[in-house]
């Protein structure tokens, strides 16, 4: 069978991947990376190298206590700062997605914010053929304090100049090759303590570098916690609810097709929480070749499986076969080409990840009553716990267990490399599956 999910173009495997054991983690950027590579050049470092807020021509110091804070050496503050400032880009429950078609090699492309945590658009790209960091969008930067976080309300959930709002992007987060386009499922009107979503799509094109939004669905409530997965065989994405705030939605968006009144895609129907009071913080991804919708259920301790060609029946719980770990809140869950196996990763586990193979045939019947097979992929040998790593170079605090989309899996030749993104002060990793 072919895979629906190949990028259109050729992908450089970066020089590094050659000299990867299989089964082992690497630091890959950083002033100490592994594999005999240099450091990466200062000033792309690392994520936090491309704070808006550090950059004098996008913030310069407005008032004089401002210039003093400088002139002590303290971190810049900027009208979008918000709480926790830059940090939060990782810290405050967001995700990541990988982006075959920026850069030579594809980069991981970061974005989010939300609540009172961060409030910048700004959009930030690792590429992993030259492993250095770089801000490719600065987003909304002109504002006042007003402008930003609670009290300055965007009906579509955009910022002048068109970026959105950013939210905690969670799981929200996807990838379109064909497109070249981050796409996000759901937008905020108002950041601060009062935040409020609404289920408004935002897709941001890597050639241009723009933002387009959907239009508004008015009944989808698209909350804290949720999760999504690309559909490339259909052009949809598919999005569930987390819980909080009353969440009530699995859907889709397509995001072809320009509309009358400026915004791009439509939404498909919408169909109930299929896990009620259970859906905050799980995952779910494509299996592209038997094409149906696998999902990690964390307080089930399961995976299930969604039919995608009948979206509104419910889910149907899978067999698995040990050594399946116990499932985590906030984890990924990806799939491998070349392996043609599911990779469940959650932070919770260290260095452990498990390659998950379906069944054989490829029928519904088979698939949802047959059972799914575990093994770890982390070798033995393995001596980098990239999760314990991370948590002792950062200088910030951290939310130690949080996934999300920060790690993904890019396929290089015959050789699948998942990635991961931890924090904006510490490398970025890799480990080779196959």
């Amino acid at each position: 069978m072919s895979n629906p999910e190949a990028a259109p173009g050729a992908i450089d495997t970066p020089e590094w991947v050659a000299a990867m054991k299989v089964g082992h983690w690497y630091r890959i950027s950083g002033d100490r990376p592994d594999l005999g590579l240099a450091a990466t050049e200062p000033g792309t470092r690392h994520l936090e190298d491309g704070d808006p807020a550090c950059d004098p021509e996008l913030n310069p110091a407005r008032t004089s206590k401002e210039a003093l804070r400088r002139l002590l050496g303290r971190p810049p503050l900027a009208p979008w700062s918000g709480r926790n400032r830059f940090p939060a880009i990782t810290e405050a429950w967001n995700g990541a997605v990988y982006a075959s078609r920026c850069g030579a090699a594809g980069s991981m492309i970061v974005y989010g914010g939300g609540h009172n945590d961060y409030f910048g658009s700004d959009v930030h790209a690792f590429d992993l053929a030259t492993r250095c960091w770089r801000r490719i969008s600065d987003g909304y930067v002109t504002g006042t304090p007003g402008d930003y976080g609670a009290g300055a309300v965007y009906p579509d959930a955009v910022y002048p100049y068109g970026s959105p709002l950013p939210p905690h992007t969670y799981d929200y987060v996807q990838y379109d090759p064909v497109a070249n386009e981050l796409l996000l499922l759901k937008g905020q009107t108002e950041l601060g303590e009062r935040v409020k979503a609404i289920a408004i799509a935002h897709l941001f094109n890597l050639d241009t570098r723009s933002w387009r939004h959907g239009p508004l669905q008015p009944r989808a409530i698209l909350n804290s916690g949720g999760w999504t997965t690309w559909d490339p065989r259909r052009r949809i994405l598919w999005g569930h609810c987390g819980d909080d705030g009353g969440g009530n939605a699995f859907i889709g968006f397509a995001p072809d097709g320009d509309n009358p009144d400026g915004t791009r895609g439509a939404w498909g129907p919408l169909y109930p929480n299929k896990w009620p009071g259970r859906a905050n913080h799980n995952a779910m991804q494509i299996d592209p070749l038997r094409d149906l919708i696998v999902v990690a259920v964390h307080d089930f301790d399961a995976l299930c499986a969604i039919d995608q060609n009948a979206p509104a029946d419910p889910p149907v719980p899978l067999v698995s076969t040990a050594p399946k770990p116990r499932l985590s809140p906030y984890p990924a869950l990806e799939y491998a080409a070349n392996l043609d196996r599911l990779i469940y990763y959650s932070a919770a586990d260290g260095a452990r990840a498990y390659a998950i193979a379906a069944p054989q045939g490829g029928h519904w019947r088979a698939l949802t009553s047959m059972p799914w097979t575990w093994r770890p992929v982390a070798s033995g040998a393995n001596r980098l716990d990239p999760i314990s790593d991370a948590a002792a170079l950062s200088k910030y605090p951290i939310n130690r267990n949080h996934t999300f989309g920060r790690f993904r899996v890019a396929a290089f030749g015959t050789r699948d490399v998942g990635i991961l993104v931890r924090h904006v002060d510490t490398p970025v990793y890799a480990i080779r599956l196959v």
